[in-house]
């Protein structure tokens, strides 16, 4: 019997391992189906929560005491995608992007342009509980799109960004003190 529940169990086991492998294919809704280029490179990660929570315990462990709320944040994480395609040319990747976040409800968050690449981080809410976030980064011929599965509570995404202004500030504040000291000591000399 012993010998039938550990088969059963390494069975479970190379099966849930077998969803964070590495694809060749697209893992995302809104890519499956789309022609690509020959050329073009995809490469997909799925890792589930109960891996992904496994590998960063410690981490958090670590991060509770320099980092409380990033800790909290990592926390909520309950399943991530990762999606890459280099060389894709003109697919439309981008558009059908844009299209599948409008389909679902989601909402820009945040849009930003560096260097040539477009950056767009999009949320879904449920009441006042983020529950997913799509990433989208696109240059002229590369995508990357990360989709992560969480259960944020706004009021504490709040705390999160008063938290992180408030040490922004204290560290503007002593360089400010420390540049200040600095200059009265040559001028002293």
């Amino acid at each position: 019997m012993k010998r039938y529940i550990g088969l059963l169990l390494i069975a479970l086991s190379v099966f849930s391992l077998q969803s964070c492998m590495i694809k060749r294919g697209a893992n995302m809704d809104f890519a499956k189906g789309t022609h690509l280029a020959k050329e073009a490179e995809v490469v997909s990660i799925r890792v589930p929560g109960i891996l992904m929570k496994a590998f960063i315990r410690s981490e958090i462990k670590e991060l509770r005491e320099d980092d409380p709320a990033l800790a909290m944040a990592l926390k909520k994480i309950k399943k991530l995608k990762f999606m890459a395609v280099s060389g894709g040319g003109k697919s439309g990747l981008h558009n059908k992007f844009n299209q599948y976040l409008a389909d679902n409800n989601f909402e820009e968050l945040m849009s930003l342009y560096s260097d040539g690449s477009k950056i767009s981080i999009n949320t879904r809410t449920k009441g006042d509980r983020i529950k997913q976030i799509m990433l989208g980064i696109t240059d002229e011929d590369d995508h990357v799109f990360v989709d992560v599965k969480s259960d944020i509570d706004l009021n504490e995404l709040n705390e999160l960004i008063a938290h992180y202004e408030e040490v922004q500030e204290k560290k503007s504040q002593e360089k400010s003190t420390e540049q200040l000291e600095a200059e009265v000591v040559a001028g002293a000399h």
